[in-house]
């Protein structure tokens, strides 16, 4: 199984065609184009630099349900260290 997957991204296929392929074979084991992708990026998929076969030629691709990177809640101009001299000072009620 191993070997025909990395035969078959060194021959030009994607993981999502070489997934289609095997379930349209019928194949005994059937393998998700997700798996391929987690092999290709794994310690050993990089030993053999499977990522350069891939249509988008070794970019890293996240997975499917991934979160998002999020952003601070408050701005950097709303920090509390950028606060004006007057309102460090606290001598002003409300302050």
């Amino acid at each position: 199984m191993k070997a025909a997957v990395e035969g078959a991204l060194k021959a030009g296929w994607s993981p999502e065609q070489i997934a289609g392929r095997m379930r349209l074979e019928q194949h005994r084991i059937r393998l998700c184009h997700e798996t391929i992708y987690r092999y290709v990026y794994s310690r050993e998929g990089q030993a053999q630099e499977l990522a350069h076969y891939l249509p988008e030629q070794g970019r890293q691709r996240k997975p499917r349900y991934t979160r998002k990177p999020r952003s601070l809640v408050f701005p950097e101009r709303c920090m509390i260290w950028n606060r004006p001299q007057a309102v460090r000072d606290r001598q002003v009620f409300g302050h």
